[in-house]
């Protein structure tokens, strides 16, 4: 046997068990070859040996004791992770009315050749709380409705229709576009669902109807006209910027301008020089004081004159007329469904 230099081999203690035997049948012999020995041989090979029979119980007995700690749950467990804590704010929730905007107007234009409204909403469908508040404060908005004298007929009738509106059993008619050749543009005061409430022009002054929203087409516009019939002055506006100022003839005592909020329905073209000046625009209203006028119905218009010395007086059968060139510019600027709030 080779040997590194410099160094000796040592022999390596083999263990009693490696050296004697390493099958049953070997350990069997061994056993019978031990007890044949005399006694006090025997007893100085146990005690030579205590030592490693020590380690093996010492090692035995620490594997039994890691499994019976195992086994016994002895070894505290692993402790759960602690979730961190989190704090959720839960922010109160507010339901915000809508605004009323006193400045835009939203208006119905009409697309179909005869609108159908209905004197009162359908009892199926279901109000919005909210919708109706919102109408509410518009309407505090208009200006107050001179009170009809007693036992005026309504306009129209069942009976005596008026050119391109009638009256139904359930409401009301109105031809489109109007007997003027305009689109048939109304009001919007309230939406409910399928349905809008709309100013109509029929009397009573302020009458108004639900027409279904599939009829018409909504848009909306920031156009007004401020009359007070006490200064007779006219006063035009978009939005908040003010676009004419003028003094106007109204009624006289017998045939007064009634009060109230109105519309601008039409544009009736006519020619300087005239009565009515160049251009008619007919109004919602009716006189309160006339069933009939010059033939027809007694609509209440604004409109030019021949006669601009009478502007600033109570003159009229209960149109506001003023001096051309303003009529004028109205109608060049003012879109039909225009409010028109006429004040004592």
């Amino acid at each position: 046997m080779l040997l590194r230099r410099g160094c000796a081999r040592s022999r390596r203690p083999e263990p009693f068990y490696s050296r004697h035997a390493t099958r049953a049948s070997d350990l069997s012999e061994l056993i019978r070859a031990h007890l044949a020995r005399p006694l006090d041989r025997r007893i100085l090979d146990t005690v030579s040996r205590r030592g490693w029979i020590t380690l093996l119980v010492a090692l035995g007995a620490l594997v039994v004791t890691t499994v019976a700690i195992t086994a016994s749950g002895d070894e505290p467990a692993a402790r759960a992770a602690t979730p961190p804590s989190t704090t959720t704010t839960v922010a109160p929730t507010t339901t915000t009315a809508p605004a009323l905007d006193p400045l835009t107007t939203e208006v119905a234009t009409a697309h179909v050749p005869t609108l159908a409204v209905a004197a009162a909403l359908p009892s199926d469908v279901a109000t919005s709380p909210a919708a109706v508040n919102l109408a509410r404060q518009l309407h505090t908005t208009f200006a107050a409705y001179s009170p009809e004298r007693a036992k005026a007929p309504e306009i129209p009738t069942v009976r005596s229709p008026v050119e391109g509106r009638r009256r139904t059993s359930t409401g009301w008619e109105f031809d489109n576009p109007t007997p003027w050749g305009d689109p048939l543009v109304l009001v919007v005061t309230e939406h409910e669902g399928d349905w809008l409430r709309v100013q109509i022009p029929a009397r009573p002054n302020g009458t108004e109807g639900w027409v279904r929203a599939g009829d018409v087409t909504v848009s909306s516009h920031h156009f007004r006209v401020e009359i007070a019939v006490g200064a007779r002055m006219l006063r035009a506006f978009d939005g908040a910027t003010q676009i004419a100022v003028t003094k106007v003839v109204v009624g006289k005592a017998s045939t007064p301008t009634p009060t109230g909020r109105f519309f601008v329905t039409d544009f009736e073209k006519k020619r300087r020089g005239t009565a009515y000046g160049p251009w008619i625009l007919p109004l919602s209203a009716y006189s309160q004081a006339l069933d009939s006028f010059s033939g027809g119905v007694p609509v209440v218009a604004m409109h030019g004159t021949n006669h601009p010395e009478l502007i600033g007086s109570p003159a009229s059968n209960g149109c506001i007329r003023m001096p051309d060139d303003v009529i004028d510019l109205l109608h060049r600027t003012l879109p039909l469904g225009t409010p028109v709030d006429i004040t004592a």
